[in-house]
């Protein structure tokens, strides 16, 4: 039984102030998805850790998107979706992986696609087998076979797993993932940016994404240079005096901003500041290009990293 009767039709009814009636019902499923996520909160946090992390892969397709999806469907308990996620972006991960490779390979199914890319040497058994496991659970969810149905939810939660995670890793392994032992600034720099970009674009209003982000550059910096910067101090506030260059000063937008590159180190930071620190810096003739002395105070955030950056002081120009 499919019962499809999640709103009230108040079009047979003759209330003079129906629009409020719809209102009052959106607010009452907008609490009943509150609760269910307060709920189910944990779960989704813990699946998020099952889904292994393979790190930083430049090179990327439409297919990425596919891939973010099947993690989120996977976080939420969605199965099915993820399989069958998993297995429209498997197809079309190799397809771009065989053009990058120079090879025309569209018009073959993906079970010919696969093995012709093992006989031209492009991709190894090991991989060629981990798309025929993927091929293989996504014909089975789309065709929905007997087999299929009679799965149960620990067997389904399985296999959209291994498939998830099959996936990740041939995609970092045929598409190289960046070996942190030759990132240097610049490159750091651009895989931070990029994240912002992407939290910056992400959920409505960006909260989550904004997290999200935090917790992604705080572990690709841990990868690359063996830091971690959660400060781990129960969030005592942290200060930095340093000499740094400004890259950019921000006074059409609140909060105001100036952006520092940290000379010691090469990496930008992006500081909050008032109308009274943007009145100081103009008098000291401070501007893009200008070499500063200046010291910074951040309160860790509940992660224990210094997401947000102030003055503390004075900025003082240099030469």
């Amino acid at each position: 039984m499919y019962i499809d009767s999640k709103k009230f039709d108040y079009r047979k009814f003759s209330y003079h102030d129906s629009d409020k009636l719809v209102e009052r019902d959106k607010e009452f499923l907008k609490e009943a998805y509150l609760k269910w996520i307060q709920g189910a909160v944990d779960d989704i946090v813990e699946r998020q850790w099952e889904v292994d992390d393979i790190g930083v892969v430049e090179r990327s397709g439409d297919f990425v998107k596919l891939l973010k999806e099947a993690e989120f469907t996977y976080s939420l308990g969605a199965y099915t979706s993820t399989i069958s996620l998993v297995g429209v972006c498997a197809e079309d991960l190799c397809r771009f992986f065989a053009s990058f490779a120079g090879h025309n390979l569209d018009s073959l199914t993906q079970f010919d696609r696969v093995n012709r890319l093992v006989s031209l040497g492009a991709v190894t058994q090991d991989v060629a087998d981990k798309f025929h496991i993927i091929r293989g659970l996504r014909n089975d969810c789309l065709h929905y076979n007997q087999g299929f149905k009679q799965k149960d939810q620990a067997t389904l939660k399985a296999d959209s797993l291994t498939a998830l995670n099959s996936l990740k890793h041939i995609y970092g392994q045929i598409l190289r993932v960046v070996d942190y032992a030759t990132v240097d600034s610049s490159k750091l720099i651009d895989i931070m940016s990029r994240i912002s970009e992407e939290a910056a674009n992400s959920d409505p209003g960006g909260k989550l994404g904004i997290d999200g982000a935090t917790i992604r550059t705080r572990n690709v910096f841990a990868n690359a240079f063996g830091i971690d910067i959660s400060m781990n101090n129960a969030g005592r506030p942290v200060f930095k005096t340093s000499i740094y260059q400004v890259e950019d000063i921000d006074s059409d937008n609140e909060p105001f901003e100036i952006s520092l590159r940290d000379l010691s180190c090469g990496l930008i930071v992006i500081v909050d500041i008032t109308e009274g620190d943007l009145e100081r810096i103009k008098g000291e003739s401070i501007k893009v290009g200008s070499a500063v002395a200046a010291t910074l105070m951040s309160i860790p955030n509940n992660l224990e990293v210094t997401a947000e950056w102030r003055l503390t002081g004075s900025v003082r120009k240099i030469g």
